[in-house]
């Protein structure tokens, strides 16, 4: 073969691939370099719009109304993602009120770190204004972004002793996460439950092509890519809009998975309607079946909270037409039924979903067998009881001869920090394995017990395993860090003589 005709060839072959390439887009301005997240996210579609509208209509016909509502915005806890998250919370809480009205949000200057001080500072100088104080608050992160999760890669590739050409695909998956909570914005106190754990895959995917050849002694390269990328920050804005959806419904107690196209069947969504109903008093379960049934016109009677014959009555004819038991009785299958149902409810009849200040402040006491200021001998064993006013969440600790601080309460053997309110528990516990013993003559030993009217996080200088010795020095360490994420805990001391 000729010079000329290897030459030729090179050519053609560089001329041909060049062409290949760019007929993958053929115009730089219509080229397709982005898109929007097609993985869904947990529990989710890829848009949210036609979502967060459904919670509009799910509030109006609940009767949600005058939320208020702030936020700091969701902060990277990565590094990795720089997204206006604040934004994005405001056009999602804007969508979801646009007919009901039922979230109010207030755009304070959010730099103070400390909301709970601005709060206080607007409450003092706004007195007598028109400032709305918000009664909540939207706090999270993104906490996790894991790069090339999974990586896949093809190439494929040809030599000749005139050209050489080659294509390679690659593709790459991320996986981003955004964790969602809710306070009260006075107490700084996070709602139990409404909190929202969401991951979502991030895909990118490019193809690319080079040709080579030689004309005489120099060569030639062309190359040519095409880049296909689901932004993070599109991913972000979707998980910050599911986000939204799910802790709103959680602190409302609308059955927001509606929106989200999940069935009410679903266990997960079942044993969230199941809190819901148990932490409902009788009257507010009574009143809401009422003011249900109403709605979606099965009962004409008063709501009065009592389960008066009328309300009997218009009970079972609607649990007779919908399957379930005629009993005449409220259950849970029919406020899971009627959560379900459509109908509206009247903003002055809405369901008593967001949490109210107790009527007298949370206390807590302990006592034990030998009075309030026990004496002990060696080998004898603690009996000692702690008791609250009204339920809430309770953790107990014990500072030992040593100085050593443990939790004692809950433990491995009692796991649940629930306290009914008004009956005196046994610490460490009732029926629990192990005692306190008292060993060392002369010791100064203490038990404290630090009682919340909602569970909050451990701190971290209080995480580690119950009956093992914590990093701190004393037990006065242990109701400051608790004081810190919730200033309206309870505490209780017994002080221990072994003599």
């Amino acid at each position: 073969m000729t010079s000329s005709v290897k030459t030729s060839l090179a050519l053609a072959a560089t001329v041909a691939m060049a062409a290949t390439l760019a007929a993958c887009n053929p115009d730089p301005q219509t080229a397709s370099i982005a898109a929007g997240p097609k993985t869904p996210a947990q529990k989710v579609m890829t848009s949210f719009t036609p979502a967060l509208r459904c919670m509009d209509d799910l509030m109006l016909a609940y009767g949600k109304r005058d939320i208020v509502m702030t936020t700091a915005g969701i902060p990277d806890s990565t590094g990795k993602v720089q997204t206006g998250t604040k934004e994005m919370l405001i056009s999602a809480v804007s969508k979801m009120s646009i007919k009901s009205k039922a979230i109010a949000f207030v755009d304070y200057d959010t730099e103070r770190q400390d909301l709970m001080l601005l709060f206080q500072d607007i409450a003092q100088a706004g007195a007598g204004g028109n400032r709305r104080l918000p009664n909540y608050y939207i706090r999270g992160a993104i906490t996790n972004l894991d790069d090339n999760a999974l990586d896949s890669q093809q190439s494929v590739g040809l030599a000749f002793p005139f050209a050489d050409l080659g294509i390679s695909r690659d593709q790459v998956v991320s996986l981003v996460s955004v964790d969602m909570n809710i306070g009260e914005s006075m107490t700084r106190t996070i709602v139990p439950g409404a909190n929202a754990s969401n991951t979502m895959a991030i895909v990118r995917a490019g193809k690319s092509g080079e040709a080579g050849g030689k004309i005489g002694k120099a060569g030639i390269q062309l190359s040519m890519s095409l880049n296909q990328s689901e932004g993070v920050g599109s991913g972000v804005r979707a998980l910050v809009e599911l986000g939204l959806i799910e802790v709103i419904g959680k602190l409302t107690n609308v059955p927001y998975w509606k929106c989200l196209e999940i069935d009410k069947t679903n266990p997960t969504m079942q044993s969230q309607a199941r809190d819901w109903y148990d932490g409902m008093s009788e009257p507010d379960r009574v009143k809401f079946v009422q003011k249900k049934m109403a709605a979606i016109r099965a009962y004409s009677g008063a709501v009065s909270g009592q389960m008066d014959r009328n309300t009997v009555d218009a009970i079972s004819r609607y649990k007779a037409e919908n399957g379930l038991i005629a009993n005449g009785r409220i259950d849970f299958d029919l406020y899971y039924a009627l959560l379900d149902a459509e109908g509206q409810i009247s903003s002055d009849t809405a369901a008593p979903v967001i949490s109210k200040a107790p009527t007298q402040p949370l206390r807590v006491t302990m006592s034990s067998d030998r009075g309030p200021q026990p004496i002990y001998r060696p080998g004898e064993v603690l009996k000692a009881v702690v008791e609250t006013n009204q339920d809430g969440f309770l953790y107990c600790y014990y500072k030992d001869a040593g100085n050593s601080v443990a939790r004692v309460f809950p433990n491995r053997f009692q796991p649940d920090p629930f306290i009914k309110g008004g009956r005196p528990m046994a610490v460490p516990g009732e029926g629990v394995p192990f005692k306190i013993k008292f060993d060392q003559p002369g010791a100064r030993e203490q038990v404290v017990c630090v009682a919340s009217e909602r569970d909050v996080a451990i701190p971290d200088a209080l995480k580690g395993t119950d009956l093992m010795p914590l990093k701190v020095g004393s037990t006065a360490e242990v109701i400051q860090a608790f004081r810190q994420s919730n200033p309206t805990a309870a505490d209780a001391k017994l002080d221990i003589v072994v003599q």
